[in-house]
């Protein structure tokens, strides 16, 4: 059965009396409307007022109740960081900001809703769990998991086009999944929360032309359970991460430090250095180059010694019209 976030918010309200849902006028956008009419003694509306929700929320949350606050990444870390750091991380209250539409998967209402850099500053918070699915199996066990851990939590969803299952025959848990091993691997692949349907594939296009490699995803980014990506580094010796965020601040950073004393090289296929343009999120993804394709390509030139080596037009699926940067 294909499930969307506003099934899995009415599941989590039934089994649980306590959460409560704050919306900063985003109900149809952030999928919180059928809450409200299930459940409207614990849906509050707080309009374009992301300040305000935050500290309600921390208000709510000293009361008992379990605050999940709804609206787009951008408004909850660039408008309400001051109290997400104040009101809710430094006394370490149990509110979940469910922070919509990020990175480029928003991309079509352009640079004032596209998240590039929301995680440079929640991952700053002492205290803040950070998590991000790449799929609707993993967003349904990421939002049980934060409703049950205790403590701060910011849950980073995409908006347009979430895949339902993408890793069925594994456990769901928040962490670090390894999804693929060879036996000699030439490279280890982490593919950041939302990006995994595209690192799949351009893992299968690089397993296709003779490439081992490892691939290993995480849907919590912080605490980081870096043990998997230690452990595939030291038998492959090399390492791409692949995220949905500018390369500052994001969980390429958190994986550069866990794995800066190991001395192995580090290659970091991000959002690149600009306010991006509006547009779709698969036209982003080719404008950012961080398609399939190009992800294979850029990966393969590494791979190959020689920064002008170019598997791009003979790649498998690979469009004649990509956008143009």
């Amino acid at each position: 059965m294909n499930h969307s976030y506003r099934d899995l918010l009415l599941a989590i309200g039934e089994v649980n009396g306590l959460v409560v849902v704050l919306d900063a006028g985003l109900g149809t956008s952030m999928q919180t409307e059928g809450f409200a009419r299930a459940f409207p003694d614990r849906y509050f509306n707080l309009g374009i007022a992301e300040q305000n929700a935050v500290s309600v929320a921390a208000g709510l949350a000293r009361q008992g109740f379990i605050p999940l606050v709804h609206t787009f990444s951008n408004f909850l870390s660039r408008r309400a960081h001051d109290q997400i750091a104040l009101s809710v991380a430094w006394p370490g209250c149990h509110v979940k900001l469910v922070a919509g539409s990020c990175g480029l998967f928003d991309g079509r209402n352009g640079p004032s809703h596209t998240a590039i850099d929301d995680l440079s500053g929640i991952c700053a918070l002492p205290g803040m769990a950070v998590l991000e699915p790449g799929d609707m199996a993993q967003t349904e066990s990421l939002l049980s998991w934060a409703v049950n851990t205790p403590g701060p939590c910011y849950l980073r969803l995409r908006r347009h086009g979430a895949p339902q299952n993408l890793l069925p025959e594994r456990e769901h848990i928040p962490g670090t999944t390894l999804v693929h091993a060879s036996n000699a691997p030439q490279c280890t692949l982490v593919a950041c929360g939302s990006m995994l349907e595209t690192v799949m594939r351009a893992a299968e296009l690089l397993q296709d032309y003779g490439c081992a490699l490892d691939l290993i995803h995480i849907s919590r980014i912080r605490p980081l359970d870096a043990a998997p990506i230690l452990h595939s580094i030291a038998r492959s010796g090399r390492l791409f991460t692949i995220e949905n965020h500018v390369s500052s601040g994001g969980a390429s950073d958190l994986i550069a430090q866990a794995i800066g004393p190991v001395g192995v090289p580090h290659f970091r296929l991000a959002l690149p250095d600009e306010f991006l343009p509006a547009g779709a999120p698969e036209w982003l993804l080719g404008y950012c180059r961080l398609d399939a394709a190009c992800i294979a390509e850029r990966i393969a030139a590494i791979l190959s010694g020689d920064s002008y080596v170019s598997i791009y037009n003979s790649l498998p699926g690979r469009s004649e019209t990509q956008p143009t940067r």
